[in-house]
């Protein structure tokens, strides 16, 4: 797959792991989470757009640790450790506070108490999923990136060969 073809797929699991768990978290903590949300994607994006433009390996770095935080805490502590879990029948390993109860109440409601629980599993559910195509996808992209730059001396040249 081409750099530009994971560069995107990138971007686009990223965006859909942070909109996801935003969706998640607003269900559970109320409206005033979607500022955070909205700068969240807002920053994914703008630091894909530097990079993509400038091809400075700084944006690059932002782009993955960013990446990083966003799949370690979104989908692996709170998603997979949380709701992957509650869901597989086992017992909660995760530290995070409400994390414990078998039932969360949200600050949002739906039809019934068990749609309400069903769709605040199934959206922390799909973060950990949307996580794992984002740390895959991301990471490939990194790998295609470093791997295709010019080098910047003969002696970095042969290493990169090597």
């Amino acid at each position: 797959m081409s750099a530009q073809r994971l560069a995107l797929v990138s971007i686009t699991t990223l965006v859909a792991t942070l909109v996801t768990t935003g969706i998640h978290h607003i269900f559970r903590l109320g409206p005033g989470l979607i500022v955070p949300t909205l700068i969240g994607v807002g920053l994914a994006i703008v630091l894909w757009v530097l990079y993509s433009r400038t091809r400075k390996a700084g944006f690059l770095v932002g782009y993955g640790a960013f990446t990083a935080l966003v799949v370690f805490w979104f989908g692996i502590l709170d998603g997979f450790l949380d709701h992957v879990v509650k869901a597989a029948g086992l017992d909660n390993i995760t530290f995070l506070a409400g994390g414990d109860a078998e039932v969360v109440a949200p600050a949002l409601h739906l039809w019934s108490q068990e749609a309400s629980t069903a769709f605040y599993e199934g959206t922390g559910i799909l973060s950990a999923i949307l996580a794992l195509l984002t740390a895959v996808a991301t990471v490939a992209f990194i790998y295609v990136e470093l791997h295709s730059r010019p080098a910047t001396s003969p002696e970095e040249g042969r290493q990169r060969s090597a």
